[in-house]
């Protein structure tokens, strides 16, 4: 499944998640286990989990077939999702099997039966079904392989993986992910594509050790990182200097832990192939140093690279955002090139709305990340205590906008904000403004490169004692170490601050006047954010020309 193996073993239960909008999961049988079959053990089993099956039925088949358990996954993280975006991704479609003697009238009952307990759409092979299924082609495992057997002979496998948008960058990297996770341990991931991160909310760069299958997308197994900091924005082209000395002081982070000096890396990149995407792209190979780049190339020209990222193309180009050729040629390794073209363009037209736009899928990783603090089922985030942190010793920062000092705050309420550490060194090089009668905390002039911890949402900022109020699924030994509040590009969905608690939805009477803690009207209340207009920005015009 996703190129993970699940072998034989009653004690370990998988979590898989397989919603609309993302590429069906196909789950496959590729042989013999390594574990031999036990009927009797598997009959115990069965019936400890409320199923019957005979013990002579299951030695029967057990040379040819697959017993696979399925159950109804309960999660916090689900329910919130599947209440609050608008679109519910993860509703259960209804599935005709495959015309053919055995499926009857009565087996598909059966089957109509199993999907309904389960809450889940199995769909068989010849099903009739519309969406975009999750294809694997074989040049994937091949690759794999390759890295695998790198691996056994103590060869480093540092693998850098480059592409344009759409082109399943994502979706590789969870493939290669579950099969280095299966032979090595772990993995590290090395994210540098803040738009749309793979274990962590949009707007960091992070580095993040895997151990577990990966079986589902981002926003289902977003982890605390090992190191993260904050770029700014989900788009690079208004910070691309901020954006690649965060992958520098990332890499340097994971270069100080010599425990991971042995572990495969995956570096994952954004899909911005030209003007500055291509120039930051060069700086991440000569920075990054990878042993192995796999270039994944659309069929669509305008989404690609100019050029193959050959080694000789990177050390003879003269020059990325913050590097030049100069310095590369003596310390880029030469790296091993795949070039493969995209599994996951589709040229169906009727598929074509199988997907979401990058902005609805920050809003998903953003829902999933806060509903860590879920409590139930009917769970709001207005429910939630907030943390209190007196602005004495506390920095702020808006990072994307010049807003005037005395609107600072004013700017800063129900919004994201980056949970940051400053340390005294940087912040003694920093412009800043600080009110000489402590109505205002030190507001930063510009946002220095800064550990990020994670977000939080300020749930509302008392200007008299000085107080802010925020709302974090990070734990309190961790929040003791922020001390700067940064707030960037990434907005925070709407439904998040309009979801009054249940209690007081019930009541009618006082349903207009207690949407806690922020109110507004109209139908565009439940709908996801759309993607604001960009600005005309003439340093990129500039840098194409010069």
């Amino acid at each position: 499944m996703q190129g993970f193996k699940i072998e034989q073993n009653a004690s370990k239960t998988y979590h898989a998640f397989s919603p609309r909008g993302y590429s069906l999961q196909c789950i496959r049988a590729v042989g013999q286990s390594k574990t031999t079959f036990n009927a009797s053990r598997v009959s115990a089993f069965l019936k400890s989990a409320g199923l019957a099956c005979e013990e002579n039925f299951l030695k029967e088949k057990s040379t040819e077939n697959v017993l696979l358990i399925l159950r109804s996954l309960s999660s916090g993280m689900v329910d919130y999702i599947s209440r609050k975006f608008p679109i519910n991704i993860l509703k259960k479609e209804e599935c005709v099997p495959p015309e053919s003697s055995y499926w009857g009238k009565e087996n598909r009952n059966l089957f109509s039966q199993l999907c309904n307990q389960l809450d889940t759409s199995i769909i068989l092979r010849g099903s009739i079904f519309n969406a975009r299924f999750y294809l694997q082609p074989d040049v994937w495992a091949e690759y794999a392989q390759e890295l695998i057997e790198k691996f056994q002979r103590n060869e480093p496998v540092r693998v850098m993986m480059v592409g344009g948008k759409g082109v399943g960058k994502s979706t590789l990297l969870r493939f290669l992910a579950n099969q280095l996770i299966q032979e090595c341990g772990r993995v590290l991931v090395m994210d540098f594509d803040p738009g749309q991160p793979e274990l962590f909310p949009a707007g960091c760069v992070s580095a993040s050790l895997v151990s577990e299958p990966l079986l589902g997308p981002n926003f289902t197994h977003l982890q605390q990182p090992l190191h993260s900091y904050f770029v700014g924005n989900a788009d690079i082209i208004g910070c691309p200097e901020r954006y690649v000395r965060s992958c520098l002081q990332l890499l340097s982070d994971c270069k100080m832990e010599f425990s991971l000096s042995s572990v495969p890396t995956i570096i994952n990149t954004m899909g911005f192939t030209s003007g500055i995407g291509l120039d930051v792209t060069l700086d991440l190979i000569r920075l990054a140093q990878p042993r192995q780049l796999l270039q994944i190339s659309s069929r669509s020209p305008r989404r690609n690279f100019p050029a193959m990222l050959e080694y000789d193309y990177v050390t003879q180009h003269p020059r990325g955002w913050l590097t030049d050729n100069s310095e590369s040629a003596e310390k880029l390794p030469n790296y091993e090139m795949q070039a493969i073209y995209s599994s996951a363009e589709i040229s169906e037209k009727s598929l074509e709305e199988w997907g979401f736009r990058p902005s609805e899928l920050r809003q998903i990783g953003l829902m999933s990340y806060f509903s860590q603090m879920s409590s139930g089922s009917q769970w709001s985030l207005m429910e939630t205590v907030p943390y209190c942190i007196s602005w004495q010793d506390l920095a702020v920062c808006v990072c994307h906008e010049s807003v005037p000092p005395a609107l600072t705050m004013a700017a800063l309420n129900a919004s994201l904000v980056a949970l940051c550490i400053l340390d005294n060194k940087t912040a003694a090089s920093v412009p800043y403004y600080q009110a000489t009668s402590g109505q205002y905390p030190k507001i930063l002039r510009e946002l220095p490169l800064m550990p990020c911890v994670g977000y939080g949402i300020i749930r509302g900022i008392d200007m008299v004692k000085g107080y802010i109020y925020v709302v974090s699924p990070e734990p309190s030994e961790r929040l003791t170490r922020v001390n700067c509040l940064v707030m960037g590009g990434i907005q925070i969905p709407e439904s998040l601050l309009l979801d009054a608690p249940l209690s007081l939805n019930d009541d009618q009477d006082s349903a207009t006047k207690v949407r806690v803690p922020y109110g507004t009207y109209g139908p565009s209340t439940s709908q996801p954010a759309c993607r604001p207009y960009r600005k005309y920005n003439p340093v990129f015009t500039l840098r194409n020309v010069v």
